[in-house]
């Protein structure tokens, strides 16, 4: 859901969010990887400067807190809500509460690690 939103920012053409993913499929094609194996939204995180990993994390943390937000609804809507409705509900929210526990620490760490440069280059960070 958000990683496609990144990938295909409004600001973007139609022309340039068709050569994103073409340029994304062949990156996924030439690692040997297919698109639901990794998160595309996280792929190149390996490939940013630690400043730049900041910011994408944080904007993804914006991006998941609004959907949060979007997904609060009142109680007599909820109820309102077939079973099948409430389960899918129940599980987005569950997915991004864990999405959002993870872009904390994760910025947490980034921010400790920003002091000491030497941990960037030392393995702290992985190849996806």
């Amino acid at each position: 859901m958000w990683q496609i939103i990144c990938l295909c920012l409004p600001a973007m053409t139609k022309s340039e969010q068709q050569r994103i993913f073409a340029l994304l499929s062949e990156v996924l094609h030439a690692c040997g990887r297919k698109p639901g194996e990794i998160d595309i939204g996280l792929f190149f995180l390996h490939a940013l400067s630690p400043e730049e990993m900041l910011t994408v994390l944080e904007e993804r943390l914006n991006l998941v807190t609004r959907s949060q937000e979007w997904m609060v609804m009142p109680q007599e809507r909820e109820e309102a809500m077939d079973l099948k409705r409430r389960i899918i509900n129940d599980h987005i929210q569950t997915i991004l509460a864990a999405e959002q526990g993870w872009l904390k620490r994760t910025i947490a760490q980034l921010h400790t690690l920003n002091g000491t440069e030497n941990s960037w280059t030392d393995g702290a960070h992985c190849s996806l």
